[in-house]
């Protein structure tokens, strides 16, 4: 009954017939909606009955205004309609704009619609994408399209159709009949296409060139272009845009930040963009007015005027017109386009407008003083930018250089989080859980730091450089007692490197805010065991205090027999010394008669020197020996060195070595143990957590050394950065390269002299002199002040660690025994550690011909046990006796 008084209500409303199912509830949509279109059917027939009849009621009335011509062509039209049942676009489509999202949301509701009207919702969608597939690929004309697509559509959903065809008319400019026929397009359908932003452009079906070029599609009108040269006109693009494949356009990409060097170029290139453009479009305005105010000013010249004196009547031509003047000018203002327009009016100002209304109204005033303006601006124009040009030569010289140093701009965070104690921490801790190799997770999360650095084409370019783990197919690798290994390192440039590290580090320690008793632990650790892993001599870092001694004035080697003996005619260093040439043993030997020297000439009595007594290890000025006699009488000490017997005064004498304590357990456990390393010169140590960051730490330092060399070296040879750097007078490469180090080495003294932060000593900031000397491929080196910082901060931790020493005195108590037993060292580590986390290190040289090189093996060890429950009570009591016996520093 409710359907029946609708359809009654609605009789001549067939369209709210149609709409009035939205508003029942959905279990009787479907039987009211069948009711309705029925109804609304009926009555559709029934008002164009009711037309005919009017029609055919009324008189045929007949325009009389048109001519033949025009009956004819309705004639034709409307025979043509007839005769093709095709299905027309619209010709005067809406002023609608659609995006994405409109059509989005368009294709969501078709997909919906075949889903609940049609038996087979998923297959009549799936040949409504076939038709729009085979449009794309331009199978099928848009008119065959509409034919396939309207049984889809078009019985049940007319709107949906008509807005379809909508969509599809907005989505191109021309049909293949359009375009057959040289018809125009309809109106506001190139205004679409402009409207819409290439981002919302599907590029995946066009023509490409390259990964990141595509091109325009078919039927995307060409934009209008004017004053284009033959020669432009075959070089210059119309076709091929470039879209973003990769990470390039995303706010992560590092390389889309710029620092501030790039920021004032990018600033001087906007300037000169800016008056470049405003140049250019006032002279392309000049050159559109100045034809048209000659024109003017001609016919201003021409105007033909009788005078009153003349005798001769005027013809009826020859009348003046309005103003009086016979030439009366006009105007077409298409002949200004948006650019000529808007360059008058940035000249004029506020009253730009009101100029360009009196051209075409007046434009015999107002063309020529628009001209001599133009032509004031110009001139004014160009001498700014000859004046502007200077600064911006300056600017781009002071930045072009420094704006390449892209690394920079991010090192100095992604160094910190490298460096920190967390990251080197779980990297071990990683491998160890995975077997020594990197779990697929923390590689993952490596590759996409690197990714966010470098570009999303990372993997194609420097994947190779993104390793897990050093090859060691052909490098030494570490016994299997002890390391699987979980982690491996190459040290690169040994004989050198570890010098310059250490010379460093001591520079740094003597210069740090730490107390003087840290400073003593420290260098003690360095002369007990960091120095000799190392194969860093005693006497060569002992170096430095010799340059504070006060030498005497050295005689002929002639008398060198009275003070410098062979032991008692034991031949046998004379032997080992065969390979060592003359120059090498005298730089070694003493030259000084001290038998002769006054009690005045010496730096300090007797008295005030602790005396030594006979038998200690002493490190000399020529090495390291054994005191054999102290001689009071002429303030003496006669000591036994490797090349001879020598009698030294006591300023000669550096230090006393210490020697390390005898342990009878550290005996037991190597009788008790048959392993050993493969390699005599290889070395072992077990340290604390602290050992494996210093270790850590100090590669990267001498990586880094190895870095700048390299670039110090090959500055000359390189051409992209040879305008860059501070050029240095001479012509040989190499003492230029080591100039150029030992400059940056100067660098680093004057960064650690400063406080660990701060400049260099010329006043410039550390990372732009660093740049200058070796270029922006020096990046890394810019953090070396937090590195080596990071470095000191272990090394204190070790010095005051009494397990690091007690590890230390296990170390070298092996070492003095020439040789190391992985297992019974292991043992003998875990008796003197107390259930704290330690780490495995062996150091393997390699030999002479395969380069300077070494590599060290890490393994992580966890809290460390004794295998096996024989001689428990030796070693607890052995252990009670070492931590008792801790000797004195």
């Amino acid at each position: 009954e409710v359907l029946e008084q609708v359809a009654h209500l609605f009789q001549d409303h067939p369209d709210l017939l149609k709409e009035f199912t939205f508003f029942l509830p959905d279990a009787v949509q479907e039987q009211a909606k069948e009711r309705l279109h029925r109804a609304a059917a009926d009555s559709e027939a029934r008002m164009a009955a009711q037309r005919a009849q009017q029609s055919q009621g009324q008189p045929k009335v007949v325009d009389m205004t048109s001519t033949a011509a025009d009956a004819a062509n309705r004639g034709r039209k409307r025979k043509a309609e007839e005769s093709v049942p095709t299905i027309l676009v619209p010709q005067k489509p809406e002023s609608y704009v659609y995006n994405s999202a409109v059509e989005r949301q368009f294709f969501d509701t078709v997909r919906e619609a075949l889903a609940a009207y049609t038996r087979d919702g998923g297959q009549a969608w799936a040949e409504f994408l076939k038709c729009l597939d085979m449009y794309a690929q331009e199978i099928l004309s848009k008119s065959e399209m509409f034919k396939f697509v309207e049984p889809l559509l078009g019985k049940r959903h007319n709107k949906l159709f008509e807005e379809f065809k909508r969509i599809i008319q907005y989505a191109g400019a021309q049909s293949a009949t359009q375009q057959q026929s040289q018809q125009p397009l309809p109106p506001n359908l190139e205004d679409s296409w402009y409207s819409v932003p290439l981002s919302e452009i599907d590029f995946s079906r066009c023509r490409r060139c390259s990964p990141s070029y595509r091109a325009l599609p078919r039927d995307y009108p060409s934009p209008p272009c004017g004053d284009r040269s033959a020669e432009e006109a075959k070089v210059l693009n119309d076709v091929w845009v470039s879209l973003p494949v990769g990470s390039e356009e995303s706010y992560t990409f590092r390389h889309m930040r710029r620092n501030m060097y790039e920021e004032n170029l990018f600033r001087c290139e906007d300037e000169r963009f800016e008056i470049d453009m405003a140049i250019d479009s006032n002279a392309a305005t000049l050159a559109r007015l100045e034809p048209i105010a000659e024109e003017i000013a001609q016919l201003a010249e021409n105007e033909l005027i009788l005078p009153e004196t003349s005798t001769q009547p005027k013809p009826a031509s020859m009348d003046q017109g309005m103003g009086g003047k016979r030439f009366h000018y006009t105007f077409d203002k298409t002949i200004l386009g948006v650019h000529h327009r808007n360059s008058i009016t940035r000249i004029y100002g506020d009253a730009g407008e009101e100029m360009l209304d009196l051209i075409v109204k007046n434009p015999t005033v107002a063309v020529p003083l628009i001209v001599e303006r133009l032509r004031q601006k110009d001139t004014e124009w160009r001498k700014v930018r000859t004046r502007l040009n200077k600064r911006w030569k300056d600017v781009a010289e002071q930045n072009y250089y420094r704006s390449l140093d892209h690394r920079s701009l991010t090192w100095r965070t992604t160094d910190k989080r490298a460096i920190s104690t967390r990251t080197l921490v779980s990297e071990i801790k990683d491998r160890a859980a995975n077997n020594g190799r990197e779990s697929e997770p923390a590689f993952q999360a490596r590759l996409d730091k690197a990714k966010e650095e470098h570009g999303g084409f990372y993997e194609v370019t420097m994947g190779s450089s993104l390793k897990r783990d050093l090859d060691l197919t052909y490098l030494p690798k570490p016994t299997r007692k002890l390391f699987t290994p979980h982690m491996s390192f190459m040290y690169e440039n040994t004989s050198w490197a570890h010098q310059d590290a250490y010379r460093i580090l001591a520079f740094a320690l003597e210069r740090g805010s730490i107390s003087p008793a840290d400073k003593e632990r420290c260098h003690r650790l360095w002369f007990d065991f960091l120095g000799p892993w190392f194969n860093l001599s005693l006497d060569w870092m002992l170096k430095p205090a010799v340059i504070y001694q006060d030498t005497t004035k050295p005689v002929s080697t002639t008398e060198l027999p009275r003070i410098v003996s062979n032991g008692g005619g034991d031949d046998s260093m004379a032997d080992d010394d065969d390979d060592d040439s003359d120059g090498d043993i005298a730089a070694r030997v003493v030259t000084e008669d001290v038998r002769q020297l006054k009690p005045s000439q010496d730096t300090g009595s007797y008295m005030d020197h602790h005396p030594l007594p006979a038998g200690a290890a002493v490190s000399t000025l020529y090495g390291d020996g054994r005191i054999i006699e102290s001689r009071r009488a002429d303030n003496t000490y006669l000591v036994q060195l490797p090349f001879g017997r020598a009698f030294l005064r006591p300023s000669a004498v550096l230090c006393s070595i210490i020697p390390a304590e005898k342990s009878g357990f550290t005996s037991k456990l190597r009788a008790a143990d048959r392993s050993k390393l493969d390699r005599p010169d290889d070395m072992l140590a077990i340290g604390t957590q602290s050992l494996y960051l210093f270790f850590r730490l100090h590669q990267i330092l001498v990586r880094r050394l190895g870095i700048a060399k390299e670039l110090a070296y090959s500055v000359k040879d390189d051409p992209t950065i040879i305008n860059m750097v501070e050029h240095m007078p001479g012509e040989d490469r190499s003492a230029l390269g080591r100039r150029r180090y030992d400059s940056f080495l100067s660098l680093v003294f004057a960064l650690l002299d400063g406080g660990m932060v701060g400049t260099a000593s010329d006043g410039h900031k550390f990372d732009d002199r660093v740049r200058a000397l070796l270029g922006h491929g020096g990046y890394e080196l810019t953090t070396m002040d937090k590195l080596i910082s990071h470095i000191l901060k272990n090394l204190q931790s070790m010095a005051n660690d009494d397990a690091m020493w007690n590890l230390i005195q296990v170390y070298r108590r092996h070492m003095a025994l020439g040789s190391f037993k992985p297992e019974a060292f292991k043992n003998e580590a875990a008796s003197v550690t107390d259930g704290e986390q330690m780490y495995a290190f062996q150091i393997c040289p390699l030999p002479k011909e395969k380069g300077d090189k070494a590599v060290l093996h890490m393994e992580y060890l966890g809290v460390i046990t004794e295998s096996g429950d024989e001689g428990a009570d030796d070693v607890a009591s052995v252990a009670d006796s070492q931590s008792s016996k801790r000797q004195r520093r």
